[in-house]
């Protein structure tokens, strides 16, 4: 360029350079998508277009020069608009737009950021990471876009579930030892007070076996090396235990707990344990969120057409809403209703019952009404006795 005292040819000169040099960066930009695309070898922008994470390159002024379809998806652009515009009219955060503009400057900065983003299905985290590129290619920076929405869900059920887990064992410890240290205590404690302290630190210990049985079979089944100890059971003693396991609790609250059970029961060929187990979690449920007062009944019957054990467990508690429903036997799932705030459980039970009576062949289903109570009913293929 020259000095501009030299008048208007000067000052015509200097324009002239200045759009040869926009022409110029234009031209590499143009290669740098050609070599993108590809001509005649691998289609690389289609390849590009495959990934679920979204794909930008911008040049030094911010202004995308490339985007793959899930970028222009995650960013809410229509395709053909966003080649060409410039990033931050995209994105409104001041974070990413700093480190847009460290990466693409002369400071040449990586980066990776993490934004929330309102979307149609609901609030979205997304995961930004910024690297500068070679500026021979008339680019400046690679922005690769990922949705890590369900991370930080998955994240935030984990962490809830150590805090419930913890808090859940916690509780029968505490109950364990307190009992305990008032037998030590006792010089000469009565029988009845000895008696009622044993049964408490029975059952608490009976809790802590389960909540534990409970994690250790999670983890079997996200490992796919859940098995089963098949062979055939007999109900009788099965129900007669629940009965006597949960009697206590459901005077406590002022329940009334009642078995209708048939003259004959069926056999059936199961795992016991892991049986026991998903009828435990029904029952100890319906139990937990009856309020005082309340009614739980345990009907089993034998569908004849079907060939099917039907184990219902019916209480007339706070019920369930029909969008907690759909979600009831998800892991980690506690409903949202704020009466049941109070009331500690791992969000655990319902989801590892249903997989164990799904590995008998079985299944579980719910039918609900809020303020009006909860019908599980646990279905399995039966044998003759």
């Amino acid at each position: 360029t020259v000095s501009e005292q030299f008048g208007d040819e000067a000052v015509t000169w200097n324009a002239l350079l200045e759009e040869h040099d926009q022409l110029r960066q234009q031209q590499t930009a143009e290669k740098t998508l050609e070599k993108l695309v590809g001509h005649g070898g691998t289609d690389l922008s289609g390849a590009c277009d495959a990934l679920s994470q979204g794909l930008l390159l911008i040049d030094d002024h911010l202004i995308v020069r490339y985007a793959n379809g899930a970028a222009a998806v995650f960013l809410g652009v229509e395709r053909e608009q966003i080649t060409g515009m410039v990033l931050t009219n995209a994105v409104e955060d001041e974070q990413l737009v700093d480190a847009l503009q460290a990466a693409a400057g002369d400071q040449r900065q990586r980066a990776t950021i993490e934004i929330e983003k309102e979307q149609d299905s609901g609030r979205g985290v997304f995961r930004f990471t910024i690297r500068p590129v070679r500026r021979e290619d008339g680019l400046a920076a690679m922005v690769m876009i990922e949705d890590i929405t369900q991370l930080r869900v998955a994240d935030e059920a984990r962490n809830q579930f150590v805090a419930q887990a913890t808090h859940e064992l916690r509780t029968p410890l505490t109950n364990i030892r307190l009992y305990l240290e008032s037998l030590l205590e006792e010089e000469s404690p009565d029988a009845e007070f000895q008696t009622n302290a044993l049964n408490v630190i029975n059952q608490e210990s009976m809790r802590l076996e389960r909540i534990v049985g409970d994690m250790l079979n999670v983890a079997e089944i996200e490992a796919g090396s859940l098995k089963l100890d098949m062979d055939d059971v007999h109900l009788d003693v099965i129900f007669s235990d629940l009965e006597r396991d949960y009697q206590a609790q459901a005077e406590e609250k002022g329940i009334v707990l009642a078995f209708n059970l048939p003259p004959k029961l069926p056999a059936v060929h199961a795992d016991r344990d892991k049986l026991v187990m998903a009828m435990h979690n029904l029952l100890g449920n319906a139990l937990k969120y009856t309020e005082n007062g309340g009614r739980v009944s345990v009907n089993v019957e034998v569908d004849e057409a079907t060939g099917r054990l039907l184990f219902e467990v019916h209480d007339d508690g706070i019920g369930i809403s029909p969008e907690d429903q759909s979600h009831v036997f998800e892991k980690f799932y506690r409903a949202k209703d704020r009466r049941i705030s109070s009331i500690t459980g791992t969000g655990l039970g319902l989801a590892l019952a249903r997989e164990v009576i799904r590995l008998h062949g079985g299944d579980i289903a719910v039918e609900s009404e809020l303020n009006r109570g909860s019908t599980f009913t646990l279905s399995l293929p039966a044998k003759a006795a």
